[in-house]
């Protein structure tokens, strides 16, 4: 499992824009996506994870994942990474401290994946307060 989520990044973290709709083939039908618990809404299939990882990429481009530490149970794989990406508004090259868990099904799709990342530091690299990032993240409720 460790192998397909480092497949799934290499595929997301493509230079430019990813192969988005290739890309989704690796959740199953009616998998989960939440971009940051507990404050974005969770996205539930396939196309609604598609959509929302599209929506993302309209804000930065170039994404590079340096995975710093996974560890796998069961189905569970447990990722901590650095996502270096530039945003296109500030045309500023940022990074991302990023927990993700990524759970399988027994078919070996990802059948949920949540990521847990610090917004305040993002904020920082960008000089913009924590209203403007929550403007760039729908769902967050501000």
């Amino acid at each position: 499992m460790e192998q397909a989520v480092m497949a799934f990044l290499d595929s997301l973290h493509e230079p430019g824009t990813p192969d988005l709709p290739t890309t989704i083939l690796a959740f199953a039908e009616h998998a989960t996506y939440q971009a940051l618990v507990p404050a974005t809404a969770v996205r539930e299939g396939r196309d609604a994870i598609l959509g929302e990882l599209t929506r993302q990429f309209t804000h930065y481009k170039d994404c590079h994942c340096e995975v710093l530490a996974m560890a796998s149970s069961d189905r569970f794989v447990f990722n901590e990474r650095r996502d270096h990406v530039t945003m296109l508004e500030q045309g500023k090259r940022i990074f991302s401290s990023v927990a993700a868990v990524f759970e399988f099904n027994a078919e070996g799709l990802i059948e949920s994946w949540r990521e847990y990342w610090d917004t305040g530091d993002i904020c920082r690299q960008l000089g913009i307060t924590q209203e403007q990032m929550a403007a760039l993240q729908p769902g967050t409720g501000a």
